[in-house]
């Protein structure tokens, strides 16, 4: 059967077999190209010019503030991640009564 579709398009086993070798390497070079593009774009975004913006962004938008004003409003979002993923999964869609009690970071 296969030889009668190969002999359809006068095509030989061998010249088939040399264009899928042909378009293997030409895909396999294609991606190197990208692999290669994607490297340098990494490395282009990594360069100092580009650190320092986003250094000086960064350090201006963030305010400073103590521990005891961070610990605070660490409890407050993890109480309410808690409370949204209980929320949503209750049947009933009334918010659970839970207590936290201690919150330990961990190094």
């Amino acid at each position: 059967m296969s030889m009668f579709l190969l002999s359809a398009g006068k095509i030989t086993l061998a010249e088939g077999a040399l264009y899928a070798v042909i378009g293997f390497v030409i895909v396999l070079i294609v991606l190197a190209l990208l692999v290669g593009i994607f490297y340098l774009s990494g490395f282009i975004f990594q360069s100092k010019p580009f650190n320092k913006q986003k250094a000086k962004k960064s350090a201006v938008t963030q305010p400073q503030s103590t521990d005891d004003e961070t610990d605070e409003q660490l409890v407050a979002a993890i109480t309410a991640a808690i409370t949204c993923v209980l929320q949503s999964e209750s049947q009933d869609g009334e918010a659970p009564e839970f207590v936290i009690k201690r919150i330990v970071r961990k190094k």
